[in-house]
């Protein structure tokens, strides 16, 4: 068991993670009297130092800048093998500028019906165009969120449930900026409903949803992320209920059937065991005081919240579970590779790739009561 010394308390990490609430004044009294918490991933000292950052009424943890390689191996909050994500060009979606990541999302986050739109200007004949920053699409950003906070990757033991989803995304994303604002005001990752904060947890989406209010002719819209419990279609369009909230949200005809059609796969995982569906909404308020969903992205996970891309995936990853090795599932959004591995173990040297035909078969094992499928001629595995 990994723990973190909080002040003079040892205490288990993955239990601070999940439950940070349940921490909140060994984590205060550490922020103001040593300024940060120590990781116990390994025994060297001294041990990798992690941020404690005030969210609200509680207090969560965070990697230390530049220190994430220096946690053992099983450590959730090891990243050893992550990308450099930000530290891209100026025209990257996602980059670091004055220390702070600054991403920029192909979204509008603010509508003003008095903005007119603006005229087509072309460049004269031999005039080079200035080059444009890129944008990201909400999927992107989804996996991009995922795994700056290393929840594509499994580190051979514990568990993972929402509330550490929550709270390390929450660490990771609070200080970042998003198409220029301040990401605290226009994101909110929905947290695991817990009775014994209902107050704060109620008051934090309500502040939230108070700042989508529409003032004279703007209305500004906000990203959320959450897990789907139930989505369907209303004389109107659709609906979609998260599961940390009882709260509803409708989109039009044409946007819903559009969901359903690009997110086939994650969709799939909603009301399933051993399956979960984590979306992103960009959503405003309507007249009628309706939140309306304006542009939405899915991603199916296994049951510990790790980014799936098919049935098989999940499978795989689920096997890899339980046989306690240490692993990462690669993202699309990072780089242009034509192929990208299925999951690549982390436990062995050098890393080992595990390829569509190994995910494919252990699927197909399971259906078929345990029996090796026969390998098509055109299928192959990436090795």
């Amino acid at each position: 068991m990994i723990t973190v010394r909080i002040g003079g308390n040892e205490l288990p990490l993955e239990d601070v993670l999940e439950n940070p609430g349940r921490h909140s004044r060994q984590l205060e009294r550490a922020k103001t009297t040593q300024g940060f918490a120590e990781c116990g991933c390994v025994t060297a000292r001294p041990r990798p130092k992690l941020v404690i950052r005030r969210h609200r009424d509680i207090f969560l943890l965070a990697r230390w800048p530049d220190q994430a390689q220096l946690h053992g191996d099983g450590c959730p909050l090891q990243r050893r093998n992550a990308s450099k994500g930000g530290a891209g060009s100026d025209l990257d979606a996602f980059r670091v500028g004055d220390g702070r990541l600054d991403i920029k999302l192909d979204a509008t986050l603010s509508v003003s019906s008095r903005t007119p739109a603006k005229p087509v200007k072309s460049s004269p004949d031999g005039e080079a165009k200035k080059p444009q920053r890129c944008t990201a699409g909400l999927l992107a950003f989804l996996e991009y969120a995922w795994e700056l906070a290393g929840l594509n990757q499994w580190p051979g033991a514990g568990g993972r449930g929402w509330s550490a989803c929550w709270s390390q995304l929450t660490a990771e994303l609070a200080d970042c900026r998003i198409n220029g604002q301040s990401a605290g005001k226009i994101l909110h990752v929905m947290e695991r409903w817990d009775s014994a904060r209902k107050s704060e947890i109620l008051a934090e989406l309500d502040a939230w949803i108070g700042r989508l209010t529409p003032s004279g002719e703007t209305s500004p819209r906000g990203l959320l992320v959450g897990e789907i419990d139930s989505h369907k279609p209303t004389q109107f369009g659709g609906k979609i209920v998260l599961r940390q909230s009882l709260q509803r949200f409708f989109m039009g005809a044409a946007l819903y059937q559009r969901l359903l059609l690009s997110h086939t796969t994650a969709l799939a995982g909603v009301g399933q065991q051993d399956q979960r569906c984590v979306a992103i909404l960009l959503v405003e308020r309507s007249r009628s005081n309706y939140l309306t969903i304006v542009d939405a992205a899915a991603m199916l996970t296994n049951a510990q919240f790790l980014p799936c891309d098919s049935g098989h995936e999940v499978a795989m990853a689920d096997h890899l579970v339980a046989q306690r090795r240490a692993f990462r599932k690669p993202l699309r959004h990072i780089g242009n590779a034509p192929v990208h591995p299925d999951f690549v173990l982390t436990d062995t040297s050098p890393e080992a790739v595990i390829g569509p035909w190994d995910g494919w078969q252990l699927g197909v094992r399971r259906q078929n009561g345990g029996k090796a499928p026969t390998l098509p001629r055109r299928q192959r595995a990436i090795r």
